[in-house]
């Protein structure tokens, strides 16, 4: 397969998509809004430049009324991609194995019969963390050789039943001969927390592939356990997991973001942890409010209720997302009582690390703003959402940035373009330093809705901005 061919085919996708776009009577500028993205995002996706996830087709299927058209033709496409991977994977490896062939020479001794051995793999990780290579043994005519290839390569160009069947060498997999400390429980717990102080300060990219690791590492750990130890690191793999998710939503990655945190739900549940069930309703709550999605949105907020959490920050931020759905139905004094009780919740709670510890005054006082901004009542959302940015910690950056996104989105509203304007700038900045797509993307989506301002000093400069950061050093 020719790698054009996949281009062709998410180019045939962007095409559908401005043909249903064009006959529901939308431009590029007033879709972008509705579908959650900016109007370039729009633009380079139905020219074939730009590749979203699949939350975005969903939420374009439901806008242009198409049935489940754009999601079932991204479906293909990701197949047609996924084939072409596993195809050039395929490939390398056979050009592997033919050179190891030829770097062979056959036995020096011709009436010597040639080594015979079964066919087998035995791969061992180089110790390089930056070439991650696999060593591996392949029986060629009867010979063995050895060849260095990626483990993405290996993984992808082997079926999976067959690296199933392969034999394990690692120690960490022979789960009776591996003792473990109690005490690693509390190390994982302490190294998640100086990472999520971390994705605060500098964003999810930098830190992604560390949590991963970690999360293979607590598996294998738990593989190796019962009894109390077993659910105790079960409880622990479920709240990484759900960090992991909300690192991928802040990279745009939806689709693994939805994958984590229902990980993180079943994990929690098998763990019998009541308050992380609850909590992680809570962020299933939070997520189908940023998809306007409000039935699921109530739902998951009762779930969270029903769960049984004694924790009042956990309460907390499930009662925030209740306010979110009466907010998106439209429903003022219903939304009004809910964030008050969530105020009140919280209102004598004194600062700690625990579960749902950033749920604090002026995490609630930013969502009321949030609400009134959903409510059509953009000077009351810039009310509250300064009031709760004057006392943001220091230490969270990165929603620092969000938050001020959504104040620049609360001007422009109000009419307020200039101020508009130097709000987004200085969200920028923080999206620069913290890395994160998601207060990017919140930046464009502003800058795009500037478009009749650009005589204006501040809109010029922020339109800049967003050309310098998109322009490749």
């Amino acid at each position: 397969m020719d790698p054009h061919h996949v281009s062709e085919a998410w180019r045939a996708l962007g095409q559908q998509l401005a043909q249903f776009r064009k006959a529901a009577g939308y431009t590029q500028h007033s879709l972008a809004p509705k579908a959650l993205s900016a109007r370039s995002t729009i633009a380079n996706t139905e020219v074939g430049r730009q590749r979203p996830d699949c939350a975005f087709w969903g939420r374009c299927d439901a806008l242009l009324d198409t049935g489940g058209v754009l999601t079932a033709a991204y479906d293909r496409v990701l197949v047609l991609q996924q084939q072409y991977r596993r195809d050039s994977s395929t490939a390398a490896l056979h050009t592997m194995i033919a050179r190891a062939e030829a770097a062979c020479p056959p036995p020096t001794n011709q009436n010597q019969p040639p080594y015979r051995a079964p066919v087998q793999h035995e791969a061992s990780a180089r110790n390089s963390a930056d070439n991650p290579d696999i060593v591996t043994a392949m029986a060629a005519q009867e010979r063995i050789h050895q060849a260095h290839l990626s483990r993405r390569a290996l993984l992808q160009a082997v079926p999976g039943s067959l690296m199933a069947a392969l034999p394990e060498t690692s120690p960490t997999h022979k789960t009776k001969t591996v003792r473990v400390d109690p005490a690693i429980v509390d190390h994982f717990t302490r190294m998640r927390c100086v990472l999520v102080e971390s994705d605060n300060r500098i964003g999810a990219a930098t830190i992604l592939p560390t949590v991963r690791g970690q999360l293979g590492l607590i598996a294998e750990y738990r593989r190796a356990t019962q009894g109390p130890l077993h659910d105790a690191l079960l409880a622990t793999e479920a709240r990484w997991a759900e960090f992991t998710g909300w690192l991928s939503d802040d990279l745009g990655e939806r689709a693994a973001g939805d994958w984590w945190i229902a990980q993180a739900l079943t994990m929690a549940q098998e763990a019998g942890d009541t308050e992380f069930t609850g909590y992680v309703f809570a962020r299933m709550a939070q997520r189908a409010a940023e998809a306007l999605d409000q039935d699921r949105v109530h739902g998951l907020a009762r779930a969270a209720a029903r769960s049984g959490s004694k924790r009042a920050q956990v309460q907390a931020f499930a009662t925030v997302h209740t306010a979110h759905a009466h907010a998106i139905d439209g429903n003022t004094s219903r939304f009004q009582a809910a964030i008050n009780d969530a105020h009140h919740l919280i209102a004598d709670i004194a600062p700690d690390q625990g579960l749902g510890a950033f749920c604090t005054t002026s995490y609630v006082r930013a969502h009321e703003g949030d609400c009134w901004l959903r409510l059509g009542r953009p000077h009351a959302a810039i009310e509250c959402f300064h009031q709760a940015l004057g006392t943001w910690p220091e230490s969270y950056q990165r929603d620092r940035g969000l938050y001020l996104a959504r104040t620049a989105a609360a001007h422009l509203a109000a009419d307020e373009p200039e101020q508009a304007a130097n709000t987004a700038l200085a969200a920028l900045e923080l999206a620069r330093l913290t890395r994160s797509t998601r207060v990017h993307h919140h930046v464009t989506t502003i800058s795009s809705q500037l478009t009749a301002h650009t005589t204006a000093p501040a809109v010029a400069q922020l339109h800049a901005a967003l050309t310098a950061a998109a322009t490749p050093a």
